[in-house]
């Protein structure tokens, strides 16, 4: 077969999506530096006495000096191995909020027996 749809070794094999599984060191900072931003909004919003449910809940989560890399580089999915998955994987994840504060539990970080 010719033209774009040719079957060759390249376009027969591989993934088509390749996706790195770790954010990369710009990827990071710039995804601190949007939380960070994110708590200069809400603080500005707090300090000129607005109120909304909104706001407190926002108020109530932890600030991104407050966060693990666990939380902030990681989100829950039920659907993904071990319970969680990288947030860059997750679609529009620069628009969208994430949950900030969640446990992991024993299928995050299965613990060895006391034993061994």
């Amino acid at each position: 077969m010719f033209g774009a749809f040719r079957s060759t070794l390249a376009t027969l094999g591989g993934l088509v999506w390749k996706r790195r599984f770790r954010l990369t060191d710009t990827q990071k900072y710039r995804h601190r530096k949007r939380l960070r931003a994110v708590d200069d909004v809400v603080d500005t919003l707090v300090k000129s006495g607005v109120e909304l449910r909104a706001l407190e809940l926002a108020r109530r989560a932890p600030k991104e000096s407050q966060m693990t890399p666990l939380e902030k580089y990681w989100v829950e999915s039920k659907r993904y191995r071990n319970g969680i998955k990288p947030i860059h994987w997750v679609p529009h994840w620069t628009k969208v909020p994430h949950g900030r504060r969640w446990e992991p539990t024993n299928v995050h970080h299965p613990q060895a027996p006391a034993g061994k």
